[in-house]
């Protein structure tokens, strides 16, 4: 025991007379080594420090890598892998009729086409007209195989253009086609076409608005016909007028009250809403009376417009935002032989609705082919419209 404390005062005088021979010595850069020089060759006694002079070894480099934040903020997590499957999308295509196809209302139609991969839920196949409603709507079951068909009866009700949409029965948008509803033509039914106002065509507030068409045994001897603002919901304008059957012409007048925006112009026979009723419905657009990008020139007179020499011929139509609301009328010979040289020419006035008509007079010595120009504005402006008609005229 006095040997072993001899020999601790000895360690702690040597370990005093080393910190006193370092005073003032400056502090030794550390010197990069190997681990394995680091390593003693025998077990040192534990201690709780290092020595003053001994380099920090390096840390043993391992197999997994530590990443070092670049800053304060916690990292976000990555999110786990998990081994749950994503549903795919499934694809429906229409295959049946074609793009365009004409159906014939009061009739049987087959509608099919394909659902990939085949899904858990039925199709919904809609057939609907202008302002959105629904002349036919079915729930169709798909097979394993993904094919769906649907026969049905079409409703005779309503004709003009339509589209066909197919749809998964849990969502409301899916593949489109445009189709035409077409009525029977057998003489005995009872049926309504309209060939004007057109698909796209515009509507002026306070303005008339021109139809025509042919119906087939119209009920009661008349025809009805009508604009529907608010996406075809509620009666912008509306005419009625005796006719026993064949072609039709008539127009009407915007409500000054009408709402712009998307519109439907139909033609009818009967009552609305009852089955026996008859209509045609075409999308059109409604717009304001003081829009003056809109201009319109159109004649009502339909099909082969007789001349006759020493005669006067009915012209009439609509001029919309017209120059001083005039319209010109100009009838040249047609020779291709000859100069062409004006036979006659007038000007007829829009009323403040738009409405035009004229009596224009042939010279007794006009006969022949000819052309008849009917315009409004100068050539040079933007507001220029011009109508050029092929016409005979009879001695």
């Amino acid at each position: 025991m006095k040997f072993l404390r001899c020999l601790i005062l000895l360690v702690f005088w040597g370990m005093f007379l080393a910190a006193c021979r370092q005073d003032g010595t400056p502090t030794p850069a550390i010197v990069t080594t190997t681990v394995g020089e680091l390593l003693p060759t025998k077990s040192p006694t534990p201690t709780n420090s290092l020595p003053a002079n001994t380099a920090t070894p390096k840390p043993i480099p391992t197999d997994t890598a530590v990443a070092i934040p670049t800053s304060t903020s916690s990292p976000t997590a990555e999110p786990e892998t998990t081994n749950t499957a994503i549903p795919q999308e499934t694809m429906i295509t229409i295959e049946q009729p074609d793009t365009g196809a004409e159906l014939i209302v009061g009739q049987e139609v087959t509608i099919s086409g394909r659902a990939e991969p085949a899904p858990a839920e039925d199709v919904v196949v809609r057939i609907t007209v202008a302002g959105n409603e629904d002349v036919l709507n079915e729930l169709v079951t798909v097979a394993e195989t993904g094919e769906w068909s649907v026969t049905a009866v079409l409703s005779p009700t309503i004709t003009g253009p339509a589209e066909l949409i197919a749809h998964l029965a849990s969502t409301e948008t899916g593949p489109t086609i445009p189709i035409t509803l077409m009525a029977a033509t057998a003489s005995e039914e009872t049926s309504i076409s309209m060939t004007r106002p057109e698909i796209g065509d515009t509507a002026v507030i306070s303005h008339s608005i021109l139809f025509n068409g042919h119906v087939n045994n119209p009920i009661d001897e008349t025809v009805t016909i009508a604009v529907l603002d608010n996406d075809c919901t509620t009666i912008a304008a509306t005419q009625s007028f005796p006719i026993a059957g064949g072609d039709w012409i008539g127009y009407t007048i915007i409500s000054p009250y009408a709402t712009a925006g998307p519109a439907c112009a139909i033609a009818y026979t009967g009552v609305r809403g009852e089955e026996t009723a008859r209509e045609v419905r075409i999308p059109i657009m409604i717009v304001t009376a003081d829009d003056t990008q809109t201009v319109i020139l159109q004649l009502g007179n339909l099909g082969e417009i007789p001349f006759k020499a020493n005669e006067s011929t009915s012209l009439f139509g609509v001029a919309i935002n017209a120059s001083d609301r005039e319209v010109n009328i100009r009838l040249e010979t047609d020779d291709p032989t000859q100069p062409a040289e004006l036979i006659t020419s007038a000007t007829a006035f829009a009323s403040q609705y738009g409405f035009w008509e004229i009596d224009l007079e042939i010279p007794e010595d006009a006969e022949g082919t000819a052309v008849l120009y009917i315009t409004i504005g100068s050539s040079d402006t933007p507001n220029y419209r011009e109508i050029r008609l092929p016409v005979t005229i009879q001695e």
